[in-house]
């Protein structure tokens, strides 16, 4: 009984999840919230997030407890046996993205381009989400929440990295940028498979942390160049 009630649980959180996300700004036009300025509409957003991943720990409350409680106890067990994997996903994104870049010549896909253009203009807003919000929200949704739906690892790793490279690619305009699904869902199989080794989501979020904090120091050194 249990496991059924986790995969409808699962289910709910993850359609809940996307028709929040895909339908943020109309939700948030019904609220009047469209005629603020910008930097309140971006701090209005930043709260509109903060609630979805508040509201999913709720959900999740025990497991995320007693998995940090146990990765606090043990970090430097989970520091020595799970760091490699961040360098193994570092360096399949860059090889399948040179790759990707040569067969294509596009040089990046249209969400990095767009993150690129909003950490120009409002980094504050751009670091406290990719670096923040985004890894705990992501896995939490991505990784603990798929994985109460599939108890398979082999399909909990497939299902997990592919809809995470997936949902990446909403603002693809074109069919060969759907190619960047590739180092996309590379991210997402890794992060999946700490967590089927690990048992402890606090894994895959502080390589996921480590990964999108990296990724925002090389947009700032590019930036300031």
């Amino acid at each position: 009984m249990k496991k059924y009630k986790d995969i409808i649980i699962g289910i709910l959180v993850f359609l809940g999840y996307l028709l929040l996300s895909k339908y943020a700004d109309n939700i948030l036009i019904l609220l009047g919230f469209n005629k603020l300025s910008t930097p309140l509409k971006l701090i209005v957003s930043i709260i509109y997030e903060i609630l979805i991943l508040l509201t999913v720990i709720f959900i999740y409350l025990k497991t995320i407890v007693n998995d940090f409680i146990d990765y606090k106890q043990n970090i430097k067990y989970y520091i020595d046996n799970y760091l490699k994997y961040w360098f193994l996903n570092l360096g399949l994104m860059m090889i399948t993205n040179i790759i990707i870049i040569n067969i294509t010549n596009i040089n990046s896909s249209t969400n990095q381009e767009y993150i690129t253009k909003l950490l120009g203009k409002y980094p504050l807003y751009t670091i406290v989400a990719t670096i923040l919000i985004a890894p705990l929200t992501e896995e939490l949704i991505f990784r603990l929440n798929i994985r109460k739906i599939f108890k398979n690892n082999i399909i909990f790793i497939i299902t997990s990295g592919l809809v995470f490279g997936a949902l990446h690619l909403t603002v693809a305009t074109s069919i060969k940028e759907l190619l960047f699904i590739i180092p996309y869902s590379i991210p997402g199989f890794i992060f999946a498979y700490t967590l089927t080794k690990s048992k402890n989501i606090f894994v895959p979020i502080s390589l996921h942390t480590m990964h999108n904090t990296l990724m925002i120091l090389l947009q700032l050194l590019l930036t300031l160049k």
